[in-house]
Formats: C-alpha cells, structure tokens, sequence
C-alpha cells in the first residue's frame, strides 16, 4: 500500500474543495490542426471526435500516411484508408463528396472520406459495428480500450493531440472479442490467406531462425494485407504497437512467405510501426510482449537467445537476397535480447524529482506545472503510455483537472517523450485554481503510472494557496506554499498546522 500524506484543502476561512463533474469533458483539444479537423469533421459527419481521433492514433500515431516501398499495409492519410476493402479511398471519397486526389493528399478532405465510410457502417448510431467493419474485432476492442484511457499524443511536428478518456461509456465493453490462437498461448487466431504461405509440416530441427520485421504500416492494414490474395506475402505472427497484442497468422509448422528466399527455416514476426519513427511505435509493451513470444520459440525450437545470424536477427540482416533494412537502428536490441533471456518484465523506477509549480493562483486561474524525473528502471517510458495519476487514494478526481488538457479527472499527461532509461523524462500539464470564497491551501498527491502495467516511483506533492479572483495577493518575501518551492510567513504557517493535523489523525488511526 502506498504511503504519503493525505489529500486535503485547509482553508483560511470556510471554503471546500470542488470536485470536477464526470461529464465535463472536451473530446479532442490540442494545439495541432488535427484537433480542430476531427472536431469539425465529427460535427459536420455524425461521427465523434473523439473515435476519429483514436482511430488515427492507433492507425497512423496522427500521421498522414503515405504508401511506404517495403510496407505491408499500403494506406493513405491519418484514418489509414486504403485501395478497397472497407476502408476504400474510392468509396469514402464519393461518401464524402470529397475527390480521390483530395483523400490521398489533403488531410481533412482524407478524415472525411473515412468518416463517410464509419457512418455508412454505423447501425442505428452505433459505431460498435462500424469498427469491426473497418478493422475487424481485435481493431474494435483496441480503439474501445484507448477511448476509455484517453490518449496524450504527438503530430509529425509535435504539436499535441488529447483524447480525454471516456467516462462509464457503457459501449466500451462490446467493442470486440478476439479469438484464441492454436499455436503462442494468448495471441490472437487471425488466418492469412491459404494463398500466401506454403503448407509443410515443420518441427523441431527445421526451424532454426527467428526474424524480426516492422510493417512500415498499421496493425489492422498489416492483417488485411496478409488476408488478400493478391498480397502474396504473410507472417507468423503480427504484433500491435500500442499493447502488444498479438495475432498468429500462419501455423509454425508452415512456411510463411517473409523473408524472400530464407522462409524455409525461419519464423517471422511482424511488428507494428516505421523504422524511421521508432520512438512513437517501438513501445514497451511490444518488446515486451515480442520478448516473451522469441523466448517461447527459442526454448521450443533450440534456438540460441542471441542476437545473430544463426539465431534471432532482423530482416535486414537475413540472407535472403532482398534490399529489406527494417527493423532499422532504432530496434533496441540489446533491451529486447535481455529480455528474450531472462523472460522477466522491464522494471519502472524514477528517482531525483523536481517540480516546478506556482505557489498562489486565483480561482479560475490556469497555471503550469513540471516535472522532471530521472528514469532509473530498465524500461523506456513512452509517450501517452507512461503517465502521472492522482494518489491518496489512487485514480482519485482532482479538483486541478483542467478540460482539453488532462487525459481525465485522474490522468494529468503523459511523458513529454519517449525516455530512455538513466535519462531524464518532462511532464507538463495544466492546474485550474478551484473555485474558493476565502485563501484556501490545496495539496494534491499524484505518482507516475505505466498504463496497464504498474504504479512505480515517488509520490509527490503539488502544494497551492487558490486565492479568490480578484483578491489581491499581500506583500511578503518568498513565495507561497508550494512543495519543492521557496516559502515564507503566514502560508507556510498555515500549511505545516495543516501537515500537522494530517499526521495527528493518522497515528491516531
């Protein structure tokens, strides 16, 4: 159980905390133009913001996409629209009223055409059937799961795009199931086309490799491209970027056709993402995930846990008399081997916090706050993924919260950028001072937390005086009450009677 002090307003007179409303909320806020594009476009479509936005994120991490040469997925724009199947440029575009040329070019007119296609699939309002036509069911429980957390991303220029997090969406829970796969327990049966892999009966002794790949594409487009008969082209297994998730595409004992002319002896796994943008798709939770299934076929196969020619390599570097470079420098592969090795999870530790906040604000006032923290645990943080929550108690509501700038009332930001480990990570956000009648002392309790993975590192402590609007603040040396900060006279007074308090309580308890 986690310790620190508790969350508490001690006011100079008689004012109470506030508390932020469950249905505040602004679905897509952000200083990039896409933030406006998904909300005009949700308005004028019928389709909402928010799933436009997290379908972009999840397909293209708001990039506008382009055909890449040694791309699986051949798409195009921020929704990752494709030549036919249901996510078909044409159509859209015609849904839409929009121009081919326009949807593979020009960024709205591209959102537009795809959210023709989303409405077109919609059943009754809902888009639950929308999603799984346009991605599948795996898809639909991904971009449910990312609605329901919220999303702190980056465009290509790095202007922010926020997703806040849905609040007890009773849909989210039906967005999708996923079927068992017969081979890698937990990974996810999605079947390529009997066109594209050669049928065998390998085993032990036969498969002597494992090759790892990046699809320079989407998950969902990957899948789709593997299922197509026209591809010629497939993979063993196919890895998500965002969790980790797998799909198995083609049995181990059949050959997959990855690797041009070294296929007969190798099993290939795909991973989600670019080669050039490795610090957006390249996540935790992939090698992780990735990790686990290279050391299950190593110990099932007798393949060597290194990195190599003779045993665990990258598609670059097999010889299989192709010009294919992926997965690229930015694969960290003596991370991903460490953990191949030693089949544990990465740790999460931070250390040598400093925090830059305000002292006094007014009500209503908004304010900023940073934090910097070193990483000290084996494991990147991620952008969007590696977080700071409220504390005291956990996922608590913060009367902070400031709409289109937190995540959620619980969820201030994510990491600024992705952050190695022994380097310092930056978190920003947003404070908006609550509404008081008289000087009221708030101290906020807050720690860092890897979605979906664990708590880890120091609780701290953001320690404002929230003064009236239009009180002028007195005279004195030093600052207010912030923690970390410079302090002085009455203020700090009235925060260490308030600590004070606190702590009598607790013993007494």
């Amino acid at each position: 159980m986690r310790t620190g002090l508790s969350v508490f307003a001690l006011a100079v007179g008689c004012a109470a905390p506030t508390t932020p409303s469950e249905t505040a909320r602004i679905a897509v806020a952000g200083d990039s133009p896409l933030s406006d594009m998904f909300a005009r476009v949700g308005r004028d479509s019928g389709v909402p913001a928010d799933l436009l936005a997290a379908i972009s994120w999840s397909e293209t991490r708001f990039h506008f996409a382009h055909p890449e040469p040694d791309s699986h997925a051949f798409e195009y724009g921020p929704l990752a629209l494709t030549e036919g199947g249901p996510r078909d440029l044409h159509r859209g575009a015609m849904l839409a009223g929009v121009t081919d040329h326009a949807a593979r070019t020009d960024p709205e007119a591209s959102i537009r055409a795809a959210a023709a296609l989303l409405r077109d699939y919609a059943v009754g309002g809902d888009f639950t059937a929308a999603l799984r036509t346009y991605g599948g069911d795996s898809f639909a429980h991904q971009i449910g799961k990312t609605l329901s957390r919220g999303v702190d991303g980056r465009d290509d220029d790095g202007h922010t795009v926020t997703i806040a997090a849905r609040f007890n969406d009773s849909h989210l829970a039906g967005f999708g199931t996923v079927a068992q796969a017969a081979g890698y327990a937990g990974a996810e049966w999605v079947a390529a086309h009997s066109g594209n892999y050669g049928v065998a009966n390998r085993g032990v002794g036969d498969i002597k490799y494992i090759v790892v790949h990046d699809t320079e594409g989407s998950y969902a487009g990957t899948l789709s491209w593997f299922k197509n008969s026209a591809s010629n082209v497939s993979s063993h297994y196919v890895l998500r970027s965002s969790d980790g998730h797998i799909a198995q595409m083609v049995d181990e004992k059949n050959v997959a056709w990855h690797d041009a002319c070294f296929n007969s002896q190798s099993i290939g796994l795909e991973h989600e993402g670019y080669a050039n943008k490795p610090e957006v798709w390249f996540t935790e939770a992939m090698y992780a995930e990735s990790a686990k299934l290279s050391a299950y076929l190593a110990d099932k196969y007798n393949i060597e846990k290194k990195h190599g020619p003779t045993a665990i390599m990258g598609h670059g570097e097999a010889p299989d008399c192709s010009d294919h470079t992926d997965p690229g420098p930015g694969w960290k592969w003596d991370h991903y081997i460490d953990l191949v090795r030693t089949g544990g999870a990465p740790s999460f530790k931070g250390e040598d916090l400093v925090i830059d906040a305000p002292d006094v604000i007014l009500s209503g006032e908004v304010a900023t706050v940073t934090v910097t923290i070193a990483n000290t645990g084996t494991a990147g943080w991620d952008l969007d993924a590696t977080r700071i929550g409220t504390q005291d108690p956990t996922d608590r509501e913060s009367p902070f919260y400031v709409e289109g700038d937190w995540l959620s009332p619980n969820r201030a930001t994510g990491v600024d950028a992705q952050t190695e480990p022994g380097t310092p990570g930056t978190f920003t956000f947003q404070i908006r001072g609550p509404e008081v009648r008289e000087p009221t002392v708030y101290d906020e309790t807050f720690s860092f937390v890897q979605e979906d993975v664990t708590w880890f590192g120091p609780t701290f402590h953001v320690v404002v005086q929230v003064r009236p609007d239009g009180e002028e603040e007195p005279m004195m040396d030093g600052g207010g009450c912030n923690a970390g900060g410079k302090s002085a006279g009455s203020s700090m007074v009235v925060l260490m009677l308030a600590i004070g308090a606190v702590r009598r309580r607790r013993r007494r308890r």
